[in-house]
């Protein structure tokens, strides 16, 4: 039983018995003789309405229970949702951009997988020299490595900020003040694939409850820089760029993108808003080609967001909105990358 709006004079929430948040849901019965008269008031905690946005983001993700294997078709069906979100709600401008950027990272583990494949399976080379199996050996490793940790950065940030704005467009913007800081009491009944005590599940960070009420009072450039500081800030930079293995892979590309050696290994760091891989004139914002640049680096890697959210918004207000949406019509397909 649901209804995002309960009757004037039912409070949106109010604090139990045991000091809990409730969450009031109503409905009224009609009578021939139109009494509008509250007949029923059915109590809910916070707590189960965030579990119902959750386990609709892990049904998702986790169909089954389990994470889907394949962290492509994972990573397609997280693009499409935040696509969707967009799609749905036009507010939801950090989700718009969130579809491509997820999808770049996509296009990420499509270049390790390939490069892993390439490494187990070499051909046209002679291998007699063992040097030459050691250098495909840790190809295929590092390429292993890189795929896990960025299908790991793209679940765990899917999983966070997915149900929050499922919450905030189904019940508003009063019941996710109230509710917000009930959200971690799921702890360890949800699907979290981080370790807690790097991450704990569902921490109010400020910069969430900022990030919304920008969106309700439709502040909607300024809601896309809170909830890009939270998703880099908050979730990645926490999951995965404070993590050695990672700022090694990373060092190691940029290196190899700047220099060119060895050749073919490196992928441009850049976010292409289309629904494809490859750059395209005047949509592509890429990370710049130095060797003193480090995405792990939390303000070198948000200066990169920002542009990136600034040139969306540009074209979002502009003549080329129709392809951009067009873009992610497609993406909310849930395509292969391409």
């Amino acid at each position: 039983m649901r209804d995002p709006q309960p009757p004037r004079g039912v409070p949106p929430t109010i604090i139990g018995t045991k000091g809990e948040r409730m969450f009031y849901v109503a409905t009224r019965t009609l009578t021939p003789t139109t009494d509008k008269t509250l007949k029923e008031i059915v109590v809910h905690t916070c707590e189960d309405k965030w579990m119902e946005v959750q386990k609709e983001a892990e049904a998702i993700v986790a169909p089954n229970g389990e994470l889907i294997a394949s962290p492509l078709a994972r990573n397609a069906r997280i693009n499409a949702a935040y696509a969707r979100l967009w799609l749905a709600d036009n507010r939801f401008q950090w989700a718009g951009l969130a579809a491509f950027a997820s999808k770049q990272v996509g296009c990420g583990m499509l270049h390790a997988a390939k490069l892993k494949q390439e490494a187990e399976e070499p051909m046209g080379v002679s291998i007699a020299d063992p040097s030459f199996g050691d250098a495909y050996a840790m190809m295929a490793q590092s390429s292993s490595q890189m795929l896990a940790l960025l299908a790991l950065g793209n679940t765990a940030l899917f999983l966070d900020i997915y149900p929050l704005h499922l919450f905030y467009r189904r019940y508003g913007i009063q019941r996710f003040e109230a509710c917000l800081r009930a959200r971690q009491n799921l702890g360890d009944k949800v699907l979290w694939p981080v370790d807690r005590k790097i991450l704990p599940f569902g921490y109010p960070f400020p910069e969430i409850l900022k990030g919304f009420q920008q969106i309700d009072r439709g502040e909607v450039m300024l809601s896309v820089q809170s909830l890009a500081s939270h998703e880099q800030l908050n979730i990645l930079q926490k999951v995965l760029y404070n993590r050695p293995d990672m700022q090694l892979l990373l060092k190691s590309n940029q290196a190899s993108w700047v220099t060119g050696i060895p050749s073919g290994v490196a992928a441009e760091i850049q976010l292409t808003l289309a629904a494809q891989c490859n750059p395209v004139a005047d949509r592509t914002e890429t990370f710049p080609r130095t060797l003193s640049a480090d995405l792990a680096e939390p303000k070198q890697r948000m200066s990169f967001v920002a542009h990136a959210a600034h040139r969306f918004d540009m074209f979002l207000n502009g003549p080329t909105r129709r392809d951009i949406e067009q873009s992610l019509i497609i993406i909310a397909t849930g395509a292969s990358l391409r």
